[in-house]
């Protein structure tokens, strides 16, 4: 039987319990990382009938939703496409509720747009603009 000196028990114990910590920490980080950040109150429905058809036509198919995010009438999912030769990619749609349909906004687009502009054009919701928005 191995038997630790006096001094060399405390030690341990805390070093075994710090590498435990450290190893649950970088598990717990590396699993929100990686953990989909789907706002579960969107109403996403309508998003991803229209994600279907658009890659659909493409001969394209829709495997996953890696982000979905919603504030006042706009939508905005980030799906994992499949089915091109060069594989699977992440692909960003932005859409904006409009009577009973969503419309397929550019990002591009509404992102250069800002409140009151006079010729009155759909303005991204400061809640995703950081998402939608390159700057």
């Amino acid at each position: 039987m191995v038997t630790l000196a006096q001094g060399w028990a405390p030690r341990l114990r805390a070093a075994v319990i710090l590498k435990a910590v450290l190893a649950l920490g970088a598990a717990a980080l590396v699993g929100a990382c990686s953990a989909p950040a789907v706002d579960s109150s969107c109403e996403l429905s309508g998003a991803l009938d229209e994600i279907g058809h658009i890659v659909s036509e493409s001969g394209l198919v829709m495997d996953s939703v890696e982000i979905a995010v919603c504030a006042d009438s706009w939508t905005y999912v980030v799906a994992t496409i499949s089915g091109s030769p060069s594989g699977p990619t992440s692909d960003p749609f932005l859409f904006r509720e409009d009577a009973d349909m969503v419309v397929l906004v550019a990002p591009e687009t509404a992102c250069e747009n800002v409140a009151g502009n006079p010729e009155g054009l759909p303005v991204v919701p400061e809640q995703l603009r950081a998402q939608v928005c390159d700057s």
